[in-house]
């Protein structure tokens, strides 16, 4: 065996034990979900910044008033790319002191915004809505990253909810083969943070807040 592969096999294996040690009611990743540890490894996110995603995501569902059901590492992506936002600027630091880049960041995202209202379809009422609310959330002095996180998780529910009911089912077919005995509103949960994935590929559209960046 390879030191490469061994590597990459103690990758998977070690997101694996720290995401299915807080559920331990599941018993195996998803293919879903082993495709997305990929793309972590091929983004070049670090083990120990992927693990202290996935304990925050844990930590603040049992802070949060809503108990919110964590089933898939899709759900714990938000926090695992904060952690990996923090862990750049902890590297910045030690090398010369210096302010996160939030105002670097606004003025990436506002062009990515910008680009897509050019090319939104006009059908796409809600969408455009929230994009426009996110322009003057970047516009503003300092940009309003509260604002900015709270309008990207209300685009995954727009998504959502624009999505085909047909699609919807397939959606959710595929996160019941996935995680067998969740109730719907669980599968909901996890099919909408898959659907959302795929909405924004298809059109193109930014992360709205700024730690993705």
């Amino acid at each position: 065996m390879s030191e490469d592969w061994s590597r990459r096999q103690d990758y998977y294996q070690q997101i694996a034990r720290a995401f299915l040690k807080h559920q331990p009611a599941i018993f195996f990743i998803p293919p879903r979900d082993l495709e997305l540890i990929s793309e972590w490894e091929k983004l070049g996110l670090p083990l120990e910044v992927i693990i202290e995603g996935i304990d925050r995501t844990f930590a603040r569902r049992l802070a949060g008033r809503r108990k919110k059901n964590i089933y898939s590492l899709s759900q714990c992506e938000k926090e695992i790319l904060k952690a990996y936002a923090q862990h750049q600027e902890r590297l910045v630091g030690q090398q010369a002191p210096q302010a996160p880049d939030t105002a670097g960041k606004a003025t990436r995202v506002l062009r990515e915004v910008l680009s897509c209202l050019e090319t939104l379809p006009a059908e796409l009422s809600e969408v455009r809505r929230i994009l426009e609310e996110a322009r003057a959330a970047l516009q503003a002095t300092p940009p309003e990253e509260a604002r900015l996180e709270a309008l990207d998780e209300e685009l995954d529910r727009a998504l959502w909810n624009l999505t085909p009911e047909p699609e919807k089912q397939q959606s959710l077919a595929s996160a019941r083969q996935d995680y067998p005995g969740r109730t719907d509103s669980q599968l909901e949960e996890i099919g909408q943070t898959r659907v959302a994935r795929d909405w924004r590929q298809k059109l193109r559209l930014p992360r709205l807040a700024l730690f993705y960046y």
